[in-house]
């Protein structure tokens, strides 16, 4: 007389109440015996009892257990057996955004012209991987948490450095503020905490339910303070690239991680001086990538420095619907596009990022919507990040190629010039892990 195993007959009994659609579950027989005599007895056995009934099994588990394709009813019956454990065989996915207002940054997933960030995060998030940001320094925001590098201040005018000394270890941003008459404004101006609104959209956490999450958001990030009241000096900047990019800056200690990435949200008209020139060419020879913000002055941006130097990455803005930015430079020099926002009445449809209250000095750390070039760079940056993440040896030259190459088209119009189209990161990132997986 044959063994049938006491699994079998339950299937065959159950395999006459199916009528849902099936699913997977994982079965545990009451011994391992059962299920080890079942897969061994030819014809009879479990497995050709259960093809012609209910159960449709999958595989065998190594850590225990039988993968089977089960309906409702016939889970049920076989879950009575005594000794039988029957469980669903749970589909995963990754886990999703829980920052608060993760809806509100349709920059990153908007199907028209965000910038599909959920598709490049598959890969990575940025671990690995340092963008440095030069700009007016950074105020304190719980967005930041363990996402900051040693930093630097590189404004050597002490008037306009605002925290009573020249250059120091303390890229803290006093607030840019300025009274009538300053900075040829003609009325008093609040500070724009532009250093803290631009790093968020790079490395602000991910997933801890206060705001928003930037593109790269397991990356780290070096504030460096270049400007101060009314600004600052292409001197300065220069120095900056330099040291962010692991050169020798005199009388400043040397940076503690060469960035992968330098941006670079600034400008004024005029052309790239020498000072510029030399130290984004250095920097690149280094290892760093610069991107810089195309200019909100609509004009072409070979009439705005650095965005004009040779060797950067040029960024144009796009609004809302896709199109060029009302605001935006434009022109052949332009690398690539990404979203900078209406800079309109409607807040909603620039761009959301890290902010302060404080109308002078710190405050309170909130969120705030900004728009801009200077706004769409760091989005850029934050992508090289991530690229840097995915293939850390990755050149600079290769970084621009893959940029421009996986851009998608512009999803609105952009007459007069807006690089190679709207920056891509789900799909810049396949391309860079698929270069990588064929070179090794």
């Amino acid at each position: 007389m044959r063994f049938v195993p006491p699994m079998a007959i339950a299937l065959l009994t159950i395999s006459t109440l199916a009528t849902a659609s099936p699913a997977q579950y994982i079965v545990h027989f009451p011994a391992e015996t059962h299920a080890r005599v079942a897969r061994s007895v030819p014809d009879a056995s479990f497995l050709a009892l259960a093809r012609t009934g209910g159960l449709r099994p999958i595989r065998t588990l190594a850590s225990g257990g039988e993968v089977v394709e089960l309906r409702t009813e016939e889970a049920a019956a076989l879950a009575r057996q005594p000794g039988v454990t029957v469980e669903e065989d749970l589909l995963l996915a990754p886990h999703t955004i829980v920052d608060s207002l993760w809806k509100r940054q349709w920059y990153m997933h908007d199907a028209r012209v965000g910038v599909d960030a959920q598709v490049a995060w598959k890969y990575t998030r940025g671990a690995g991987a340092v963008v440095a940001m030069l700009d007016t320094g950074i105020t304190p925001h719980p967005e930041f948490d363990g996402q900051l590098l040693p930093g630097y201040d590189f404004v050597s005018n002490v008037d306009t450095a605002r925290d009573g000394d020249g250059r120091d270890a303390d890229p803290t941003d006093p607030g840019n503020w300025s009274e009538p008459g300053d900075c040829g404004f003609a009325e008093a101006r609040r500070s724009t905490w532009h250093g803290t609104h631009m790093a968020g959209l790079v490395v602000a956490r991910a997933g801890n339910r206060a705001g928003i999450v930037g593109l790269a958001p397991e990356a780290k990030l070096i504030p460096v303070r270049v400007l101060g009241r009314c600004g600052g000096r292409a001197s300065d900047l220069a120095d900056a690239i330099v040291w962010a990019s692991g050169g020798h800056v005199p009388g400043v200690p040397p940076v503690s991680r060469r960035a992968d990435v330098i941006n670079v949200s600034m400008g004024t008209s005029g052309p790239c001086v020498s000072s510029l020139r030399q130290a984004i060419e250095d920097a690149r020879a280094r290892g760093s990538v610069v991107v810089t913000s195309a200019g909100n002055d609509q004009k072409n941006v070979n009439t705005n420095t650095p965005a004009n130097c040779p060797g950067v990455i040029s960024v144009a803005a796009l609004g809302r619907d896709g199109g060029m930015a009302w605001y935006s430079n434009f022109g052949q020099q332009v690398t690539l596009s990404a979203p900078g926002g209406n800079l309109l009445a409607v807040g909603m449809d620039n761009i959301l990022s890290t902010w302060d209250t404080g109308k002078r000095g710190h405050e309170r750390s909130v969120f705030g919507y900004r728009g801009g070039t200077s706004a769409a760079a760091p989005l850029v940056s934050a992508l090289v990040a991530l690229m840097r993440s995915a293939d850390p040896d990755i050149g600079v030259d290769e970084v621009t190629a893959q940029l421009v190459d996986n851009a998608r088209p512009i999803p609105g119009r952009c007459p007069k010039g807006c690089g190679a189209g709207l920056m891509d990161a789900g799909a810049t990132v396949d391309a860079v892990v698929e270069d990588r997986a064929r070179r090794h």
